[in-house]
């Protein structure tokens, strides 16, 4: 079926005057008649008696226009419904982070954003580096947060922001006892890692092997916040991000080793497909996160 002599169908059927709906639809009165024989010949069936009042329905014109007006009020739905998802008032805004970033970072930014946009469905995958870049590349993520280095090829990464990872231990671990603390101190002393496959790891791998330092027994943990907790009592040194544990360094639970060249400084990135469009939810969510504004920790 013709949509373009429906649509002059059902105007015609709402003005019941073939002048009134020339007007409306910026058409000769001629033209509009031609179209309208025409699209009845099409369907075979008469749908309008014409007489000096204006324009009838016959019962195929009745029939017809029911199916009219249902079809044209869901094309103005799925019009509005367009325009809501341009202006990301709704739709889905999928996310992928790596801990510290999905713990610590995200969740503050998220509440501001739902506030904001209720009518969006948000949802935040949190896992390692490895695992949020191979989502994003597999499309199951719209933007990712990492932390660590990115492997994939097809990806583009922008830092959005900076944090420090830096050795922390229990206030009463030995090494507190030194008057002077020395990188090598280390050597052979029990650690607390991420599992293999964090980027937070691989960083701190990295710097150990810089120094020529190698750890005695390694604690490995899925999660920051575990690995925190086994750190405040006395498992071995951990690396930990800053942001992750201001409260703790602040209320003596933790304490920094004086080591500035085991700390790390690393910058926090957002992952995209290169070349994919960015879908308007999360062109809104990735544009409070960069606020000077946007909530922190």
């Amino acid at each position: 079926m013709n949509l373009h002599h429906l649509a002059i169908f059902a105007t015609v059927a709402a003005t019941g005057s073939l002048t009134a709906s020339a007007r409306k639809l910026h058409v000769s009165q001629p033209a509009l008649s031609r179209e309208l024989k025409a699209f009845e010949s099409r369907l075979g069936v008469t749908l309008f008696e014409r007489h000096a009042k204006g324009m009838r329905l016959t019962q195929a014109g009745e029939e017809l226009n029911r199916y009219a007006v249902r079809l044209f009020e869901l094309e103005r739905t799925a019009e509005s419904a367009m325009r809501e998802i341009a202006g990301a008032l709704r739709g889905r805004l999928t996310l992928g982070a790596s801990n510290t970033i999905g713990t610590y970072v995200l969740p503050a930014v998220l509440a501001t954003y739902r506030r904001q946009r209720p009518r969006v469905q948000i949802s935040l995958f949190v896992g390692n580096t490895e695992q949020v870049s191979q989502g994003v590349d597999d499309m199951r993520f719209m933007v990712g947060f990492i932390e660590g280095p990115l492997h994939l090829q097809g990806l583009r990464s922008t830092v959005f922001q900076h944090d420090e990872i830096v050795p922390v231990a229990a206030p009463d671990h030995p090494l507190f006892q030194h008057r002077t603390a020395r990188a090598a101190d280390l050597a052979g002393e029990p650690v607390l890692m991420r599992e293999p496959g964090s980027g937070t790891r691989e960083l701190i791998s990295a710097a150990l092997q810089r120094e020529n330092i190698v750890p005695g027994e390694t604690m490995e943990f899925g999660n920051t916040e575990a690995l925190k907790r086994a750190a405040v009592h006395g498992g071995g040194i951990a690396w930990l991000p800053r942001i992750c544990m201001h409260s703790e360094l602040r209320d003596g639970l933790l304490r920094e080793l004086p080591l500035p060249e085991l700390t790390i400084t690393r910058p926090l990135m957002m992952v995209q497909r290169e070349n994919a469009p960015v879908e308007p939810a999360a062109e809104e969510f990735l544009r409070l996160l960069q606020r000077p504004e946007a909530p922190r920790r």
